[in-house]
């Protein structure tokens, strides 16, 4: 809210700046605000006042709606700048190119995708189970010796993540695999020390097939979107999804808020 009101204190009335749902969202050179119906007729004007004073924007769309659907896209609307939605993203001294309206990611998630790839030991093989353009493997592959192998469902995101891999030169080091993560038991002989999950909205569909996956001992990390009227009360709602699987041997903290009483939370799972 505070970039919100700094772009956009002098063209808005404070109800105004209120009825914004998420902030800003800047990938590469393209701005991605979430407005509310109430703020509709004033798009074009939000528009261009997030142009005038975010330099380094060329390209503004309105998010209308969620992030939707398995591949967790965003409906966009064009409301200023350039009409393009493919960008060159820069995060922890890396590259990731990427087209917003058919790959999902998140800058929001950038401290996150540190706090994994300093967890991992340099000896270990990882599993990302929805991959995206490839920011936690890619990160991983690039800060550890670690190899990891991608899956992935949306073909386009995995044509990037193959591109975002020879521009960060892990090509050698991380395999992309296009997929239903459900379906790697069957495909894959080899289990992993460590196993990401960073698919909040449906990772409880997948969380059998990760079990699976994992070597004993080993670490799965777990993110889910939780409802809760405190953070302590979304971290037992969190704990007591995990016990309907039989897990009991893990830590949650919290990733970010997403919404009123509604979180995103990561439980770091001790693999039986």
């Amino acid at each position: 809210m505070r970039m919100l009101r700094q772009a956009l204190g002098g063209e808005l009335t404070g109800p105004e700046l209120e009825a914004f749902e998420g902030g800003i969202d800047v990938i590469g050179d393209i701005a991605i605000v979430k407005l509310r119906e109430s703020l509709a007729a004033r798009a074009g004007q939000v528009g261009d006042a997030v142009m005038k004073s975010m330099k380094n924007v060329k390209c503004v769309y309105g998010q209308e709606g969620g992030i939707e659907g398995d591949y967790r896209l965003r409906r966009l609307r064009h409301l200023a700048g350039e009409e393009r939605t493919e960008t060159m993203h820069r995060e922890n001294g890396l590259r990731f190119k990427l087209d917003v309206a058919t790959c999902y990611f998140s800058p929001r998630l950038s401290t996150e995708r540190l706090r994994i790839s300093d967890a991992v030991g340099d000896d270990e093989r990882v599993l990302n189970m929805f991959a995206g353009v490839g920011p936690f493997s890619i990160t991983i592959a690039k800060k550890k010796k670690a190899t990891v192998l991608s899956c992935e469902a949306n073909k386009a995101a995995c044509e990037f993540h193959l591109a975002n891999d020879r521009l960060n030169k892990v090509e050698r080091k991380v395999e992309v695999m296009k997929g239903d993560a459900r379906e790697l038991p069957e495909k894959l002989e080899e289990k992993f020390d460590r196993v990401l999950m960073p698919h909040p909205s449906q990772s409880n569909l997948f969380l059998p097939a990760a079990l699976a996956l994992a070597k004993p001992g080993g670490v799965i990390h777990y993110y889910r979107h939780v409802t809760g009227r405190s953070p302590e009360e979304a971290r037992e709602n969190l704990a007591k999804e995990l016990a309907s699987f039989g897990l009991d041997r893990f830590a949650s903290r919290k990733v970010r808020e997403i919404g009123p009483r509604h979180l995103e939370l990561v439980a770091d799972i001790d693999a039986p």
